[in-house]
């Protein structure tokens, strides 16, 4: 249920644009990563409020799975990076979450070495 609740909830954000939706709130990256990497070098985070960056990867049943986590504060955030203890091998998503609301998220393409 989570899962689902959190694919619409990119979903709708993508779909409406982060930026017009949230403010200052906002990925700034490449949007692709090499594989085999564990980890995820977001870029630059801006964030109205302190935060945390997630990481997500879409499971063989669509569910949506949580891979790692990094705290964010009020501001912009330099070089974030989010550790997810093994190698990606499928496309991510990362998501901006500021008390419990997503904010802004970024999608990175998983490319081959």
């Amino acid at each position: 249920m989570y899962g689902k609740l959190l694919a619409l909830a990119i979903f709708t954000t993508s779909a409406t644009g982060a930026l017009a939706r949230t403010g200052e709130n906002a990925f700034s990256s490449l949007s692709r990563i090499q594989e085999q990497t564990s980890v995820i070098d977001v870029g630059v985070v801006r964030s109205q409020s302190n935060g945390m960056v997630e990481i997500y990867t879409k499971g063989p049943d669509g569910t949506m799975k949580l891979l790692g986590t990094q705290q964010v504060h009020a501001g912009a955030n330099q070089n974030v990076r989010v550790h997810i203890g093994h190698p990606v091998r499928r496309d991510i998503v990362a998501v901006l979450r500021v008390g419990g609301e997503v904010l802004a998220t970024h999608r990175f393409d998983v490319i081959e070495r």
